[in-house]
């Protein structure tokens, strides 16, 4: 009888302490969920607003590099596009149901395989060798002759974090060397490009499996698909030889993976996000976002399930991320026998983004990073100082001068995000090519005419999208949970740290993509109310 009565009281102890704490945990993901909704829409009423009103144009008429100029919108004309744009996807909204998912999925690959590769074949670009891309792709093609000449270059202690990409790159130009021996050096970059083309596929099909994963419905799914579809932007970029696409690629599979864990609890689907998620940090050092979101949201998981296991696998994963990223730095380092060191420190990009750049506020100017590291003798110590001075001394000047902060921050936001080529255009147009660009770059890039259509056309579809995932994030406030807000959550890592950090258009691009689903989402409720009013 004792032993029965502490027995009944202990279980209700624990009844009560687990209610206790599924009620905290509920509060927590409902609050995380509302935080991040309401910081998103206050940033897409503003892009949506900016978007309808206004473009940032991207040009090549700076010689220096990136120049962008603003230019008002006839918004008349931009509503009544977006009307045509409405009715049109309603169209397809309420007659797809008779098309299979799979075989939208299989026609959408293909579509960005054939156009991908008809683009690259008329572009045939090649960077030019003060650039990035030319970079780290030289030095990967020397090294994957041992010759390492180029990674003693200055640049590569500057920024050893693209060692990641110069590795991905090296083992593409190994297995190159064997399988395409006759084919000229030159072209196998255009190879490489072709693989980006594949990277992409990876990412549309995974972006749609997590809409799917997300949303339950199969219009909306479709709706995704058919919005990827006429997504040209990343099309365009896959020409650009750099982290950017395959590390994307990566993100979004590690999205997939980890909407497929918390559904199967499968540790499958937990190793391959963990997989996803450091192979894509090690390509492209910004898709830490993606890790702090997903990391974000499993935490939250873990609480509400109040699972160890869930827990011991999310540390598991982001040790995973920061050990083996770091790894590509440190086999350099060993095969060359010469220290990389840690490069430019993050500081100074953070400087970088607080001061006035060559084509935007925020952009690429070289004082706090490149020249400073210069002068201090390559010490990230004291370019981290000289960083922190020129922050403390801008941030006093915007205290002081409200206003102008405010028009300093809306200026860099606008440039970055409601630029609607993504630079997909410009990178085109300002790199060498082998040889003579082809027809269908001059219809799509050339300057003038085709450049100005092209750039219309991506213009209109930027505001639909804007506009429906400003209607998605609406939606989304109804569910009140942060793993429904995944989307919109790396969205907003990326608007924070581009606010904050260098700006570059073609740094939104990824985000942009992941606004599709959402977008989606948002325009089938609105068709679903339509339909049945």
């Amino acid at each position: 009888m004792v032993y029965t009565y502490f027995y009944q009281k202990e279980r209700m102890r624990r009844a009560v302490k687990t209610e206790k704490w599924n009620q905290f945990a509920g509060k927590a993901d409902r609050f995380a969920a509302a935080l991040i909704l309401v910081l998103v829409l206050a940033f897409m009423l503003a892009l949506t607003f900016c978007a309808f009103t206004q473009t940032a144009d991207l040009n090549t008429n700076d010689p220096s590099g990136e120049h962008i100029d603003f230019y008002s919108d006839n918004v008349f004309l931009n509503l009544l596009m977006q009307g045509m744009l409405l009715c049109a996807l309603y169209l397809f909204y309420r007659y797809c149901d008779h098309i299979s998912l799979a075989r939208i999925q299989i026609v959408l690959g293909l579509w960005v395989f054939l156009t991908g590769t008809v683009f690259i074949a008329s572009v045939k670009l090649r960077a030019p060798y003060y650039t990035d891309s030319y970079m780290v792709t030289y030095a990967a093609q020397r090294a994957a002759v041992h010759d390492f000449a180029t990674l003693t270059d200055p640049y590569f202690r500057r920024f050893p974090f693209q060692l990641g990409y110069v590795f991905y790159s090296e083992l593409f130009f190994r297995v190159a060397g064997k399988i395409l021996a006759g084919l000229p050096e030159g072209y196998q970059w255009l190879a490489l490009q072709e693989v980006n083309l594949l990277w992409l596929i990876l990412a549309e099909i995974a972006v749609v499996q997590s809409a799917r994963l997300l949303f339950q419905k199969e219009r909306t799914v479709k709706l995704t698909a058919a919005l990827l579809f006429v997504c040209f932007q990343p099309i365009l970029s896959v020409t650009f030889l750099y982290g950017n696409t395959p590390a994307f690629a990566c993100g979004c599979a590690a999205v997939w993976m980890f909407l497929l864990y918390l559904k199967n609890k499968r540790l499958l689907f937990a190793l391959l996000t963990a997989v996803a998620l450091t192979a894509a940090v090690t390509l492209k050092l910004n898709l830490l976002i993606f890790l702090v979101a997903i990391g974000g949201v499993w935490l939250l998981e873990s609480m509400k399930e109040r699972s160890w296991r869930s827990f011991v696998c999310l540390v598991l994963t982001v040790a995973c991320v920061l050990t083996v990223s770091k790894q590509p730095q440190r086999l350099y380092e060993k095969r060359m026998g010469q220290s990389f060191g840690s490069g430019i420190p993050m500081i100074a990009w953070m400087a970088m983004g607080f001061d006035e750049g060559h084509a935007a506020p925020g952009w690429y100017r070289e004082n706090h990073t490149v020249t400073a590291f210069y002068h201090t003798g390559e010490d990230p110590k004291a370019t981290a100082a000289l960083a922190k001075v020129a922050l403390k001394n801008r941030v006093a000047d915007f205290a002081a001068h409200p206003d102008e902060a405010l028009h300093f921050f809306w200026a860099k936001l606008r440039s970055q995000w409601n630029e609607p080529t993504y630079e997909s255009i410009w990178l085109n147009q300002v790199h060498m090519s082998f040889s003579e660009k082809g027809r269908v770059y001059g219809f799509l890039c050339g300057e003038g005419s085709a450049e100005r259509r092209t750039t219309a056309v991506m213009n209109q579809f930027q505001q639909l999208i804007y506009f429906g995932m400003l209607l998605g994030c609406f939606g989304l406030w109804h569910r009140k949970n942060a793993k429904s807000c995944l989307l919109p959550l790396i969205v907003l890592g990326g608007l924070l740290y581009h606010l904050l950090f260098e700006a570059k258009s073609q740094y939104a691009l990824p985000y942009f993509v992941l606004m599709l689903p959402v977008a989606a989402y948002g325009y089938s409720r609105l068709f679903h109310r339509i339909e049945y009013r």
